[in-house]
Order: structure tokens, then sequence, then C-alpha cells
């Protein structure tokens, strides 16, 4: 399921998750976010990690990712596309890196420590605030 949704809903989404609801949305009208996105989902690795690597119209664009050994949320944007990139972690509240309003490349670090062996959700998303975010799915990671 990709979502097409602004910023404002992204973090509602993540509060949601957060609580562990489970929420049945459909994608936005065209004007919510970037069209030709495509996201490739590396698998869970043993520790829990996991990257999203994102692409804009076939042409790569940056990555979120998370990094289980440091607890450790990353954004990078990769391109000059006008776009930026946010990777959001289902902590309570939602832990965010992004790379919006920044001239790319650029990567944003958030970190801070969290209880080990817990699992949570990730997902990233691309856009900006005029056009709205167009989000991946969400992942199982664990800290």
């Amino acid at each position: 399921m990709k979502l097409s949704l602004r910023k404002k809903s992204a973090k509602i989404l993540g509060t949601v998750a957060a609580a562990g609801l489970v929420v049945a949305l459909g994608a936005g009208t065209a004007s919510a976010g970037p069209s030709g996105v495509r996201f490739d989902v590396g698998a869970k690795q043993s520790d829990g990690s996991r990257k999203i690597s994102v692409y804009l119209n076939n042409v790569y664009a940056g990555y979120g990712q998370w990094t289980a050994d440091g607890d450790t949320l990353t954004a990078h944007d990769a391109s000059a596309d006008g776009y930026g990139i946010g990777a959001y972690l289902s902590t309570s509240p939602v832990r965010e890196a992004g790379t919006f309003g920044y001239s790319s490349p650029f990567t944003r670090n958030v970190g801070g420590n969290l209880t080990e062996d817990k699992p949570y959700t990730f997902w990233v998303c691309i856009g900006s605030n005029s056009v709205g975010l167009t989000c991946s799915d969400v992942y199982s990671v664990t800290s």
C-alpha cells in the first residue's frame, strides 16, 4: 500500500502506528505528493535494521534507514529535485529524521537510546510542503 498524504497526516499515521492500531488508507488525490515514486525495501537485517531506497521517475533520490546498533534513524537526500526525504519510527512520539528545507546532498541522523529488542514500525516519505508527501508502506524493525 503506497500512501500519498500531507506531512501532518504522516505524523498522524505515525501516532496511530505507535499506538499499535491498524488503519486502512487509500491513496490521496494526485496533488497530495509527488508522483513517479518507487520505494525499494531492503530485507530486515538480523539485528532489526532496515533500509528503504527512494526513486523519483526511476532516478535515485535518496534513502531512509533504521540502524538498530546505535538506535539511529537516517534520512538521506541525494538529488536536487526539490523534494526532501523523511524517515519515521513508531516511537511515542514518532521519531523523525528529515532533510526538508536543506540543499542536497544532505543527510540527517536522529539517535536516542531505546529498549533493546523492542519491535517498531518504520517508513520513508518523499515530498515538500507545497505538494505533500508520498510514503512507503510501513515495515517492521527492532531496536
